[in-house]
């Protein structure tokens, strides 16, 4: 089977629908950030009311992982050819990013927006391991950080990554009952503890902050389910589970929790179900935005507020034109360094990496 990683959007390989998926996740993030979250005060623009809720993209990329990473382990031959595999898909875009970050974030933020920009931050940020593990070292609190603030959701990732291989290479036959055990358990211990106000105790605080996975758990375990259940589509007994999921994901009675979790599991039921209706999603800029996903998370934040905040005064009072020239530039360069760059450094270490023998 070929790998995964060296494939193009329209390659018959990917599953198109989740690079729609991985669209909606991205542009409602990007849209949470420019238009809600670094709203310009000095040249206010409409739109910040409205996309409030766009952050719950990032649990909408933490689920699709689940399903993408249960995929990738049956395809794959052992551990250390997994953690490759991780590796040489995470790596390089994260290096770039943050070199990119950090120049630009040097040269242009006159304003100063984002003043942790430091060289320190740079380096630890491309470890994948969170600031607060390296702060444990420093007699400064808070010494360090990340040279961009979406960078923490990678660690939940890694997390992920190292409990489901770790379960899968160690008992292939019983993946998947030792996985949905395992992930219930941690899950229902977890929201216990909350529920007797353990999390008030500093050691349990500071334990849950750097093995955060336990945070975000219910939503890798509802993309493994999905995926279960996509191999499965007779069996309702992975439905019951998602269901148990989607309870743990909304036990706090929140409406906008509630309201983004039917979204993203309506999303997936539709694709498992009735593909058909999700076409849309198959289109080609749609596809290509997806496929380019992860190197424009990594940049679009803070590179992308600084541009704006030295471009909107041009635009004002139609300010809402700056983040929109923005999230199309951003959009293009993303695109254009996946297909141009990114996927010739995967071929690369690919080969470097990776035997011919290996799937």
């Amino acid at each position: 089977m070929r790998n995964i990683y060296l494939e193009t959007p329209s390659s018959k390989n990917r599953i198109s629908i989740l690079d729609g998926f991985r669209t909606i996740a991205i542009i409602s993030v990007i849209l949470y950030h420019y238009f809600f979250r670094w709203n310009d005060v000095e040249y206010p623009y409409f739109g910040g009311e409205y996309f409030h809720y766009g952050f719950k993209g990032v649990p909408f990329f933490f689920m699709i992982s689940g399903f993408v990473i249960c995929y990738t382990l049956e395809s794959t031959a052992n551990f250390t050819t997994f953690w490759k595999k991780r590796f040489i898909r995470l790596f390089p875009s994260i290096v770039v990013a943050s070199v990119f970050t950090y120049c630009f974030l040097l040269i242009f933020d006159h304003y100063k927006i984002f003043p942790d920009n430091h060289f320190r931050n740079l380096i630890i940020s491309i470890t994948f391991l969170p600031p607060n593990f390296y702060n444990l070292f420093s007699e400064i609190p808070s010494y360090f950080s990340y040279i961009n603030a979406d960078y923490w959701s990678l660690w939940p990732e890694i997390q992920f990554y190292f409990l489901a291989s770790t379960i899968y290479f160690v008992s292939k036959n019983n993946f998947k009952r030792i996985f949905i055990i395992a992930c219930f358990t941690v899950l229902i211990l977890y929201n216990i503890m909350i529920f007797i106000e353990f999390d008030q105790i500093k050691i349990f605080e500071k334990l849950t902050n750097l093995f955060n996975l336990v945070k975000y758990l219910e939503f890798f375990l509802s993309g493994a389910l999905f995926y279960m259940l996509h191999k499965n589509k007779e069996n309702l007994v992975y439905i019951f589970l998602l269901l148990c999921s989607f309870i743990l994901i909304n036990n706090s009675f929140r409406m906008p929790e509630f309201v983004a979790s039917i979204i993203m599991f309506l999303l997936f039921f539709c694709f498992i179900y009735q593909p058909k209706l999700l076409k849309f999603l198959e289109n080609r800029l749609i596809t290509k935005i997806g496929f380019s996903s992860y190197f424009l998370y990594l940049i679009h934040e803070y590179i992308g507020e600084v541009w704006i905040r030295n471009i909107v005064g041009f635009f004002y009072p139609k300010s809402f034109i700056a983040p929109i020239i923005i999230i199309i530039v951003m959009i293009a360069f993303s695109i254009l360094y996946t297909q141009k760059v990114e996927i010739k450094i995967v071929k690369y270490l690919h080969k470097c990496l990776l035997r011919k023998n290996n799937v």
